[in-house]
């Protein structure tokens, strides 16, 4: 059962994209001039790609004190291809991520089993394209837009919240309406990217910490904590990367899965037997 919320937690993360405080400035405002400057500074230092690699750890928390640490490899290919590898003791692999420019595939290896599904009927049912480039930024801690399937934006893409401080927030003009998702920064440094319903009663929080320099930019988060709300028990991810391991533009081959072995499962049928 353990590995099964395993699974569900890597479904959540795979397709990772509230009330506001602080005023907000609207197209008829000016934005000031040092959320212009952070925002061009943040953009301008995301480091150039081709490939990514690094290892790291991940910690499973599902309520009443049970949680699973595990090992994990993230591996991508810019554009064509995602893969995370989840080890626990002695290097054995219970999950695995695999996801390409238009599906998405999530593998318990201990059952045998696996959910696919296509990336555009993920989007359809969000009513937003969802692209794996957008789920790589996520993954690299960036901003990024759910309606945009090259992830192309500008500052008037979004609705600015200057909280003050140096902390503002950003919201992207163009949504659905049943669900809302904002970044909250300090500086030139994101520190989360939180998705609500429009009631509320659920959310997705994807803080960031423990940031490095990288490339040109010195907020490269290797710390993520993602945790849910309004399920029937609650689920928390911590995901660091290993900072030594960090790979950049190397040469990276990621192979299909064989699943001829595997059983496939429905999204639907995994969250009914977690009574999700």
């Amino acid at each position: 059962m353990r590995y099964a919320r395993i699974l569900a937690c890597l479904a959540v993360l795979a397709i990772l994209a509230g009330c506001k405080s602080g005023k907000e400035l609207t197209s008829r405002q000016s934005v000031p001039q040092e959320v212009v400057n952070n925002f061009e500074l943040l953009t301008a230092s995301y480091p150039e790609w081709t490939t990514f690699s690094s290892k790291g750890s991940a910690t499973f928390s599902f309520g009443s004190g049970s949680s699973l640490s595990a090992s994990t490899q993230v591996r991508m290919i810019r554009g064509e291809a995602l893969q995370v590898s989840v080890r626990v003791l002695l290097g054995i692999e219970v999950a695995r991520v695999y996801m390409t420019a238009d599906s998405l595939f999530i593998m318990d290896k201990m059952q045998k089993r696996y959910l696919s599904e296509s990336l555009q009927s993920i989007g359809n049912r969000l009513s937003n394209p969802i692209s794996l480039q957008t789920i790589q930024d996520a993954l690299l801690g960036r901003i990024f837009l759910l309606k945009s399937e090259t992830n192309s934006y500008t500052l008037a893409d979004f609705e600015v919240v200057d909280n003050g401080s140096s902390r503002w927030s950003l919201s992207p003009r163009d949504r659905d309406s049943r669900f809302g998702y904002r970044f909250d920064l300090e500086g030139t440094k994101l520190l989360s990217t939180v998705l609500t319903s429009s009631g509320g009663s659920k959310a997705i929080n994807c803080s960031y910490s423990q940031f490095i320099k990288q490339g040109q930019s010195g907020n490269f988060p290797t710390e993520m904590k993602i945790t849910l709300k309004g399920l029937s028990f609650p689920i928390a991810l911590n995901l660091g990367y290993d900072s030594s391991s960090i790979s950049w533009n190397g040469k990276l081959s990621i192979e299909k899965p064989d699943l001829s072995r595997y059983t496939r499962l429905s999204a639907t049928q995994l969250l009914k037997e977690l009574s999700l």
